[in-house]
């Protein structure tokens, strides 16, 4: 059998056709959005590519799932970082019979495909090549008698926006693994620090809220990079300044702005996923995803986890005993997608 698979964020869309004979994506490709005016172009598009560079080996499609940032209701979801944009499965459908493939799409939200294809590489046993150690010690191998095992583990994305995710080993729902995707990026960001009290104050007053999300995503980057640019340099903003160019002023140019701002990022990101461990009671492990990470230099991230992930007051020991891990097989999601749509194949189940 043959999924088509699609994980949309806010920039690009990654496309894909897993079989589930061969195990494996037989095609994939990755578009960006904004040549688009809507999803449908750009869904024609790839199923055009698949048609033309598979051939005759352009087998059908028999179900189609979409990991789409944005709250996924009644078959419907406009992406959150996407303005104009409006997706229903009654029209993907419709697209998928014009290309001689009758078969049904579900769209779920794209923190649910990542949990899922969390949940298949576990299964299939976590390799070296899927992760990369930034606290403590993930095990992979299964127990041994006796030994405690967590069952609760959170999933953490900074990119275009913050996702947060809980999955829960065993907890089932409509005969698949139930994941909690959050809004815990929203949370009001709370200082717990000088230098994260000062970037939320204007001449002594806090001017504004400033939620996580506000600093923890590629956005949030550039406008900490900007703060610090103009307080401490006297320098004017850059406005288009992308993650992987502070990225490089911080490391290669030693731009001191810019590696202020990396520390700070980092310094966040390891308060808030200690304070999500708690919120969630996680006991297994904190998996961090995100196009913000990929250039984030890995020593500032390791240092930064050390240093300010578990001072969560009485509670530091508990956290300090959750490893956290930042997933590098970019075919996760994807992998998640495909996953939902066996399970449906296997066990359809009436969505609303």
């Amino acid at each position: 059998m043959r999924f088509l698979c699609c994980d949309l964020g806010g920039t690009q869309a990654d496309w894909g056709v897993f079989d589930s004979a061969e195990n494996k994506f037989v095609h994939s490709k990755g578009l960006p959005t904004s040549p688009y005016d809507d999803f449908y172009i750009m869904m024609d598009e790839y199923l055009k590519l698949y048609d033309m560079e598979l051939g005759s080996d352009a087998k059908k499609i028999v179900k189609a799932t979409f990991g789409i940032a944005g709250p996924t209701k009644n078959k419907t979801v406009q992406p959150t970082n996407i303005p104009g944009w409006k997706i229903n499965t009654l029209t993907i459908d419709d697209l998928l019979s014009e290309y001689g493939h009758t078969c049904s799409s579900t769209l779920i939200n794209d923190f649910e495909a990542l949990g899922y294809g969390i949940i298949a590489l576990m299964d299939r046993g976590l390799e070296s090549s899927d992760f990369e150690r930034i606290h403590g010690v993930f095990k992979t191998a299964p127990p041994r008698p006796g030994e405690e095992v967590g069952t609760r583990s959170i999933v953490c994305g900074p990119g275009t926006g913050l996702g947060v995710a809980c999955l829960v080993d065993g907890l089932m729902k409509d005969g698949l693994p139930f994941i909690f995707s959050s809004e815990g990026g929203h949370h009001t960001l709370a200082p717990e620090s000088n230098q994260q009290l000062r970037i939320l104050m204007t001449d002594g007053i806090l001017d504004e809220k400033w939620s996580y999300e506000s600093v923890l995503s590629h956005s949030g980057l550039r406008r900490v990079y900007n703060f610090f640019r103009k307080a401490d340099h006297g320098a004017s903003a850059n406005g288009n300044i992308t993650t992987p160019e502070i990225a490089k002023l911080a490391g290669e140019l030693g731009d001191q702005a810019a590696q202020d701002a990396i520390q700070f990022f980092c310094e966040v990101l390891a308060n808030f996923c200690g304070n999500i461990v708690l919120t969630f009671n996680c006991d297994k492990a904190v998996f961090l995803w995100g196009g913000a990470l990929q250039s984030i230099p890995r020593d500032t991230l390791h240092s930064r986890f050390k240093r300010h992930y578990h001072q969560r007051c009485k509670h530091s020991d508990i956290v300090g005993n959750v490893p956290v891990v930042l997933l590098t097989n970019k075919e996760i999601p994807l992998l998640g997608c495909a996953r939902y749509s066996a399970s449906e194949v296997t066990s359809p189940k009436d969505k609303d």
